[in-house]
C-alpha cells in the first residue's frame, strides 16, 4: 500500500510492519524505498460479503502457521479514540476500502470506474444518479459536495493537522468516484486560471499546478465514462491577483470550447435535462468584452455580503431569489421559473460551535415547503409557478480563532454527520421519517467515500446492495459467439458490450457447447468475481443464443528423420494437432505426396512404396467423433527425405506451417495427443472461472465504525475570502 502524501514530501511511501516482525501489536510505519518483495511490506485484502475488507499482512503464509496470522487493526482493540496507531494484531477489524489508484507504471494512474466498481467497498459512487428518477429536480436530491474542492495538495503548505488551507484528503478525480457531485472551484490569475485557496495555489497529484483546464478535463472524462451523472460547479473569483474581467474571459473560453457541456440556465433543471452535463453556479461578477454571447448560470454574486449579514443560526440565508422566463424542456418554449437559493456558510467557528448551524440547516431543508409564487413577464403580466429551492449547507469551518484549523474542525463535524439522524437512518421512528426527505447539497471538508455514500443513498427509493454484482453487468447479451473449447467467459457479445470482471456461465453445466449446438439458445447466469477471485452467482439469468465456431488446429509432424527405402514409412510418421482438447477423439488424416521441384506434387497412391528421394506429407482431413468441432488452420505440409536402403536415414525439412521437427507429444496419429503448446485441459462446457483480478492497489482505508475519521475542509485563514 502506498502513501502518496508521504512519498511526495519524504520519498517514503510503502506501508511496512515495523522491524519486519510477526509479533502481535507491532506498529505499521511508512518505509523508504521500492517494494522489495518482503512479506512485511505486502498485504492481502479479503473481501467480505458486505463489501468491507479484512486486511492481513503476509508475514505468515504457511498453512501450519495460520493461527499466527496478523491483521491490520488499530490500537485499543479498535475503540474509537484519538491517537490510535495502525498495528498488525491477532484480532481483525473490518475496513472500508476506497480505491484511488493503481500502479500501471505511470506517475498519475487514477482508477477507472470499472476498477472502482469491482474492488471498492463503495461500488455505486461513480454512478449513483443512475438509480434516481429522471423527473426529479436537482433541488429534490441529497447531494454530497466538497468545499474548496481542489485543496488536497497545496503549494508551500504543511500537513493537514497544522494547515489552514488544506481542506480535502482526496484529489478531484477520486472525489468524483466517491460520489461527490458538487464542486467549489476558486479561480486565480491567468488565461487558464490556476485553482487557488486564498493566497495559495493548488497542486495536482503529479505536483504540477492545477488549472481550470485540468478541472474541466477531470469532469469531461468522468461524464464521458458515466453519462448518467450530473455535476454542479460553483465558480468563484479567488485571490486578488485575479479580476472579474480575467475570470470572465477565461471562463468564456471554456464555454466556447465546450458548447454542450454546461447547463447555464437560472432555472433548476430535472435530472433528465442535465445528465452528462455540468450545472453552472456563479459567484464572480461579469466584466469585460466576453460577457455577451453567453448565458452564465445562476447568479450568486451576493452570496458573501448576505452571508456576512446573516447572524441567525436557526435559519439559512436566502442568497438568491431569481424569477423570470427561460426556455424549458425539449420544445424550447419560454416558461416561468422561480429559483431560490438558501445557504448556510458560517465558517469563522470551531467545529463544536458549527454543529448547531449545520443541524438547523438540515432541519430547515427537510421541513421546507415549496409555494406557488408570482412571476412577472416583460409586459407586467403575472403567472404563477411553483418555486424551486436549492439548499446549500457548508459544514466546513476554520476554527482559527480557537487554535483550530479545517482538519481538526472537520473531525468534529464529520463525526457528528455520521451520527446525525438526518444522514444515517438510525434512531427513533420520528427521526427515521426525516431520513426519507432530501437534505440538499452538503459541502464538507475532508470528505471520504463513506460520508458521501451516507448522503447520496438517501436518494434511493429502494435499498441498494453494496456489491458489484448489483451493478455489473446491466443487461443480458442478445447473442454470444465463442470458439469451441474456450470458456463461455471469453465469449464476445453481438452488441459489443462487456461485463466487467465477472462472467457468464451455463446454468446447467451438463450442457455441451460444441459446433453441433451452434446457434441454439442456452440458459446462462452471471457470476460476479471479486478482487480475490471469489465467485458469487447473481440473479441475472436468461436464455441467449450462442454461436460456436470450430476450433482451428495446427498440425506438427513427427518421425520425419532417419527414413529408409523399403521400410513402412507411413507407420513411422505421425501428426500432433496443436489446439485440440486432450480428451477429444480427433486425429489427423495424412496424405503423402511426391516432390515437384521443392513443392508438393501429385499424391501417392495407397500402398505405393517409397523409393529413395524427397516426399511431402500433409493433413487433408480430420477423423474421429469430435472432428466436427475442429477445422485446420493449414495442412502443415512438410518435406522429408527417404534414403536408399542400407544408407544413413533421410532428413525432414519444414515448409509452410509444418516445421518438420518433432512435436512435444510422443503420441502417434493423434492417440492421446496433447498437441504442441496446447497447455492444460480445456473444459468443453464453457464453464470457466472468468477473470481473476491482479491489482497493485494504492488504497485509503477507513474503519466501518468511522474510527479513523479523516477531518474536514474549509479554506483560508480568518482573512482569506471564504
Amino acid at each position: 500500500m502506498l502513501n502518496f502524501e508521504e512519498h511526495k514530501k519524504t520519498g517514503y511511501s510503502i506501508w511496512s510492519v515495523d522491524d519486519d516482525s510477526d509479533k502481535d501489536g507491532k506498529v505499521i510505519h511508512v518505509w523508504g524505498g521500492e517494494y522489495d518483495n518482503k512479506p512485511s511490506r505486502a498485504f492481502a485484502f479479503e473481501r467480505q460479503s458486505n463489501g468491507t475488507y479484512i486486511i492481513r499482512d503476509r508475514t505468515v503464509e504457511k498453512e501450519t502457521e495460520k493461527k499466527d496470522i496478523k491483521y491490520l487493526a488499530i490500537e485499543s482493540n479498535g475503540e474509537d479514540q484519538d491517537n490510535n496507531k495502525i498495528c498488525h494484531k491477532s484480532k481483525s477489524i473490518p475496513w472500508e476500502l476506497e480505491l484511488i489508484g493503481y500502479d500501471m507504471k505511470k506517475n498519475d494512474a487514477t482508477v477507472s470506474s470499472l476498477d472502482w466498481i469491482t474492488y471498492s467497498s463503495y461500488v455505486d459512487g461513480p454512478c449513483w444518479m443512475k438509480y434516481v428518477d429522471d423527473n426529479k429536480f436537482l433541488d429534490e436530491l441529497s447531494i454530497p459536495g466538497t468545499h474548496d474542492s481542489g485543496t488536497c495538495s497545496v503549494d508551500n503548505d504543511t500537513e493537514p493537522q497544522s494547515s489552514q488551507v488544506k481542506c480535502q484528503q482526496d484529489y478531484i478525480p477520486t472525489q468524483l468516484l466517491e460520489g461527490i457531485r458538487y464542486f467549489d472551484i476558486r479561480l486565480g490569475k491567468g488565461d487558464d486560471p490556476g485553482i487557488d485557496h486564498g493566497d495559495y495555489y493548488l497542486l495536482k497529484k503529479d505536483a504540477y499546478f492545477m488549472h481550470l483546464s485540468d478541472v474541466i478535463g477531470y469532469f469531461k472524462t468522468f461524464l464521458n465514462e458515466n453519462p448518467t451523472e450530473a455535476l454542479i460547479m460553483l465558480v468563484s473569483r479567488g485571490n486578488d491577483e485575479a479580476t472579474d474581467e480575467s475570470v470572465t474571459t477565461a471562463f468564456a473560453k471554456v464555454l466556447d470550447d465546450n458548447p454542450k457541456l454546461f447547463y447555464t440556465s437560472s432555472r433548476i433543471p430535472t435530472l433528465h435535462e442535465v445528465r452528462g452535463k455540468i450545472v453552472l453556479l456563479r459567484r464572480f461578477r461579469l466584466a469585460g468584452n466576453s460577457v455577451s454571447g453567453h448565458t452564465w448560470g445562476l447568479d450568486l454574486t451576493e452570496w458573501d455580503d448576505k452571508i456576512k449579514a446573516h447572524s441567525d443560526s436557526a435559519t439559512m440565508c436566502l442568497v438568491q431569489d431569481a424569477r423570470g422566463f427561460e426556455a424549458a424542456g425539449e420544445t424550447g418554449d419560454k416558461e416561468p421559473y422561480c429559483t431560490k437559493v438558501y445557504a448556510q456558510d458560517k465558517y469563522k467557528l470551531t467545529g463544536t460551535d458549527k454543529l448547531s448551524w449545520v443541524d438547523n440547516a438540515l432541519k430547515e431543508t427537510t421541513g421546507r415547503t415549496r409555494n406557488e409564487v408570482d412571476v412577472e413577464d416583460d409586459n407586467g403580466a403575472k403567472e404563477q409557478v411553483l418555486e424551486r429551492c436549492w439548499s446549500i449547507n457548508y459544514t466546513s469551518c476554520t476554527g482559527l480563532s480557537h487554535g483550530g484549523n479545517p482538519f481538526t474542525s472537520a473531525r468534529v463535524v464529520n463525526e457528528h454527520l455520521y451520527k446525525s439522524p438526518y444522514i444515517n437512518p438510525s434512531g427513533t421512528e420520528d427521526t427515521k421519517s426525516d431520513y426519507l426527505k432530501h437534505i440538499g447539497i452538503i459541502a464538507s471538508d475532508f470528505v471520504d467515500a463513506a460520508l458521501a455514500r451516507s448522503i447520496y443513498q438517501r436518494n434511493y427509493d429502494t435499498e441498494h446492495k453494496q456489491t458489484a454484482s448489483y451493478y455489473l453487468p446491466y443487461y443480458l447479451p442478445t447473442r454470444m459467439r465463442m470458439t469451441y473449447g474456450d470458456s463461455l467467459s471469453d465469449a464476445s457479445f453481438q452488441d459489443g458490450k462487456t461485463v466487467g470482471e465477472g462472467h457468464f456461465r451455463l446454468a446447467d453445466s451438463s450442457n455441451a457447447l460444441n459446433a453441433t449446438a451452434s446457434g441454439h439458445a442456452f440458459a446462462i447466469e452471471y457470476v460476479d468475481v471479486d478482487a480475490l477471485g471469489n465467485e458469487t452467482v447473481t440473479g441475472l439469468q436468461g436464455s441467449v443464443p450462442i454461436d460456436i465456431d470450430p476450433r482451428a488446429l495446427t498440425p506438427h509432424f513427427e518421425g520425419l528423420e532417419g527414413l529408409k527405402a523399403g521400410e513402412d514409412v507411413r507407420a513411422k510418421i505421425a501428426a500432433s494437432l496443436e489446439g485440440k482438447l486432450e480428451t477429444d477423439a480427433c486425429t489427423a488424416q495424412l496424405e503423402f505426396v511426391h516432390d515437384a521441384n521443392g513443392a508438393p506434387g501429385t499424391a501417392m497412391a495407397e500402398g505405393e512404396t517409397f523409393a529413395a528421394g524427397t516426399y511431402w506429407v500433409r493433413v487433408n482431413g480430420l477423423l474421429g467423433d469430435a472432428a466436427q468441432n475442429y477445422t485446420l488452420a493449414s495442412d502443415g505440409a512438410a518435406s522429408f527425405t527417404v534414403a536408399a536402403s542400407g544408407s544413413a536415414g533421410g532428413t525432414g525439412a519444414g515448409n509452410g506451417s509444418g516445421t518438420g521437427s518433432n512435436a512435444d507429444s510422443a503420441d502417434k496419429n493423434g492417440k492421446g495427443n496433447k498437441g504442441k503448446g496446447s497447455g492444460g485441459k480445456l473444459a468443453n462446457t464453457g464453464d470457466g472461472s472468468g477473470i481473476a483480478a491482479g491489482l497493485t492497489a494504492a488504497a485509503m482505508a477507513t474503519t466501518v465504525a468511522g474510527a479513523a475519521m479523516l477531518a474536514s475542509d474549509r479554506d483560508n485563514t480568518e482573512d482569506v475570502n471564504e
